[in-house]
């Protein structure tokens, strides 16, 4: 149960925010001292909780009523109805607190909450370093920005264009400058003493980073820490909080890599958790300080959807970017009604998927939130939304449910561009592949060999910004009608020259229904809880009972129907027969992992093993055809291409991190399914229960890959070309494997690549 200690804790009136609100000389290690005293070495206090959680099925299963109950007020879910899925996996996360309650790096009366979702990007970095940009340049008071690596690259100097902006603004508005801090890891011998080390500017504006001089900013204040516990407790969480109003939380790091990604919008109660965690994340002195931060329930500026200026989320569906999605899924049903899951990706057949499967409702669910549909346009005088951009308020907040006109269509969005990345305004494709040159030229103007104007970052102050959620969709998906559209779109910085695979004869692929932004129609708030986990510098598997683990493990054991994980790595020994034992009590467990991800770092010592070593042992688990059948996985299979590739090429990986269970709960962050998010990092999730969120996502998982058509592996966890597979480029014949891969044997000298990736991965070169 949930012991009397961990319910005094989620009831206390102060958190690390409130103390520094009261106090404001008052740093957040400080104040997380005064709440949480840590009397216990975080190695003893791991070992403890280890050896302490009850582990057996039947502690799972077995949750009282009184019990959830108790989780339910140990969370801030006014408003909301928890299913009795999502309470049980709380529950179970709350327990983790009992031996090391800074276990969730989050006030334990801030770990359950409510929020809503207006935007889900599920694309290319730039895609995400836009919407980031977008919120940047809107700031009022302050940014947050957390990363595990920063590297001076096209995705860093959208963010740092539009620092520039923002800072150009508010000097030109005689506004007080924007607080802005920025919290990465880049390992340093210094922390082996200090594991918060403030950063110089000399530093931070070397050419591995590029954060701008205060000299050139001189419309914000600028702050970093570089953060790492040796020798692995790496700092592995991706979010940015704008003025405490808005929070999002991503898949990847601010660098330039060819990996699918994905970003979730949060707005509010929530959002004062991101906040909270953020602080002590932060752990040194803020200078200058925040000030006061105002929360949810007492600021009503945030009973809105942000962003969206005259215009409701909900009325987005009826622009051309939503509306072409809506009426393709409608067909494309229609068209697949009666089929089964079981026929998923074989012979290169795109069947019904799985995220239509999840998307009937489920017995004892609730239905509590509105339905998108249905919405009638009211008028409102409401006060206008965060970041000042006016917003439509959040519906069944305090009795308010209007929603703005939103009849006339939004301004359209400007073509006229001044750059050649995506990061700017409406990019000219043509340019893509200059875009490393140009930024580090002279700020004078470069031209194409298409004759595209470009722009170094010295002319940030040219650079257009989107002004809603529905502009920034237009852009983007204003170059995607084609497939050559889409491998441009999709090739990176790194590599700009990968050609898609396939042809305008690949109809079963869609690509129409590219959807990298999906606006979720408006909702109520609904249950979130923060499902962190602390960093753990000592080697070995030790710290295994945090919130983040045991959600994930409470999640697969209580799943009754289907469980769906995309990850880029798998081989957290504890997760594994975990996921065996979900297919052998008659759960479907589906998998999207990326092929030779980071092979090179799995092969240390205690690191598990290669994706392909885990797959080929998983089949090798089953006992039964049928078990075999139940467990469906894929290696990642691009939009733009009808095989796999192996991720040594650096051409089309995916980094997404999403689990999802029984078609209402999902959680989605930065955690890995490897062994160092599970035993060592420090990490940024959270756990939401949304059946229309979670429909949203697989949707979009089924979308913006081709995965579930070309990527199902054997059911000895061995992918194969065969029938429907043997056009592909490349000459595959019936029986190929594809290149690179190794069948799951076991590889001579792993142990030496293995050091060789691990070096990788403190460089940034590897997968992380």
């Amino acid at each position: 149960m949930v012991s009397s200690k961990v319910q005094r804790l989620c009831a206390l009136e102060a958190s690390v925010t409130s103390l520094m609100n009261e106090d404001p000389d008052l740093t957040p290690a400080r104040a997380y001292d005064k709440l949480i005293p840590q009397k216990t070495l975080v190695a003893i206090s791991a070992v403890a909780q280890k050896h302490s959680a009850k582990s057996n099925e039947e502690d799972y299963t077995n949750v009282l009523d009184e019990d959830l109950e108790i989780a339910k007020s140990c969370g801030n879910f006014d408003g909301t109805e928890p299913s009795k899925l999502f309470l049980k996996i709380f529950y179970h996360v709350l327990r983790t607190l009992e031996h090391d309650p800074r276990a969730g790096v989050v006030s334990p009366n801030m770990m359950g909450s409510t929020g809503v979702i207006p935007l889900t990007i599920m694309s290319i970095i730039p895609d995400i370093m836009r919407h980031y940009a977008n919120l940047i340049v809107k700031a009022q008071s302050s940014i947050i920005l957390a990363t595990n690596f920063w590297a001076a690259s096209h995705a860093s100097h959208i963010i740092t264009d539009a620092l520039r902006e923002l800072s150009r603004r508010r000097i030109e508005a005689d506004l007080p400058p924007v607080d802005v801090k920025i919290l990465y890891d880049r390992g340093n011998l210094k922390q082996m003493l200090k594991h918060h080390i403030n950063v110089d500017e000399k530093e931070y504006n070397d050419e591995k980073i590029q954060i701008p001089k205060a000299e050139e900013v001189q419309g914000i204040t600028l702050q970093v820490v570089n953060f790492h516990i040796p020798p692995v407790g790496t700092f592995h969480a991706k979010w940015m909080v704008v003025d405490g109003k808005i929070a999002v939380l991503n898949s990847n790091n601010i660098q330039d890599v060819a990996n699918l990604e994905m970003m979730c919008h949060y707005e509010g109660a929530i959002v004062d958790s991101f906040y909270d965690s953020a602080m002590i994340s932060w752990n040194n002195a803020l200078k200058p300080s925040l000030g006061v931060h105002i929360p949810f329930d007492e600021d009503k500026s945030r009973r809105h959807f942000g962003f969206s200026d005259n215009r409701t989320i909900a009325k987005t569906i009826g622009d051309s970017v939503s509306q072409r999605t809506k009426e393709f899924r409608a067909r494309y049903l229609k068209e697949h009604e009666g089929y089964e899951s079981q026929d998923l990706g074989r012979d290169g057949k795109d069947v019904v998927p799985f995220a239509v499967q999840l998307g009937a409702p489920h017995s004892g669910r609730n239905h509590e939130h509105s339905n998108p549909e249905n919405l009638t346009a009211k008028p409102t005088n409401e006060p206008r939304g965060p970041l000042g951009t006016g917003g439509s308020p959040v519906p069944g907040h305090n009795g308010q449910d209007h929603i703005a006109n939103a009849e006339s269509p939004p301004e359209e969005v400007r073509t006229a561009s001044h750059t050649g990345h995506i990061g700017r305004t409406i990019a000219t494709e043509e340019g893509q592949d200059e875009v490393a040159k140009v930024l580090n030229q002279t700020p004078e103007v470069v031209e194409s060999e298409k004759g595209a104007r470009l722009a170094s970052a010295a002319d940030a102050s040219k650079i257009e910004y989107d002004s809603t959620l529905s502009a920034e969709a237009k852009r983007v998906q204003k170059f995607l009608g084609t497939i050559e559209d889409l491998t441009k779109h999709l090739n990176t910085t790194i590599q700009p020259n990968t050609k898609g695979t396939l042809t305008t004869f690949d109809k079963e692929a869609h690509v129409e229904d590219f959807n990298p932004y999906i606006l979720h129609p408006r909702h109520k708030p609904f249950p979130i809880a923060m499902v962190n986990r602390r960093p753990f510098g000592s080697p070995g598997h030790q710290s295994i009972r945090v919130p983040q683990n045991e959600a994930w493990i409470a999640a697969i054991r209580l799943a009754e129907t289907q469980i769906f994980i995309q990850t880029p790595d798998l081989n957290a020994s504890d997760l594994i027969g975990e996921i065996s034992s979900a297919v052998q009590r008659g759960v479907e467990v589906v998998l999207y992992l990326t092929l030779g991800y980071n092979d090179a770092g799995e092969l240390l010592p205690f690191q598990n093993g290669t994706n392909e070593q885990i797959v080929c042992s998983l089949f090798e688990s089953l006992t039964s055809d049928e078990e075999k059948e139940r467990l469906k996985v894929y290696w990642y299979t691009a939009k733009d291409m009808r095989t796999p590739i192996h991720a040594k090429a650096k051409q089309r990986t995916s980094h997404i991190k999403l689990m999802a269970v029984d078609g209402h709960i999902g959680i989605q962050g930065s955690g890995n399914q490897d062994t160092q998010s599970w035993y060592h990092s420090q990490e940024t999730n959270v756990l939401v229960d949304s059946e229309e969120v979670i429909r949203e996502w697989l949707w979009g998982i089924r979308s913006n890959q081709n995965t579930h058509i070309w990527g199902r592996v054997d059911n000895d966890g061995v992918w194969r070309a065969k029938e429907g597979r043997d056009d592909v480029a490349g000459g595959y014949s019936s029986g190929d494997q594809i290149p690179g891969t190794s069948g799951g044997v076991k590889i001579k000298f792993g142990w030496a690549k293995g050091i060789k990736g691990a070096i990788e991965r403190v460089q940034g070169a590897g997968g992380f």
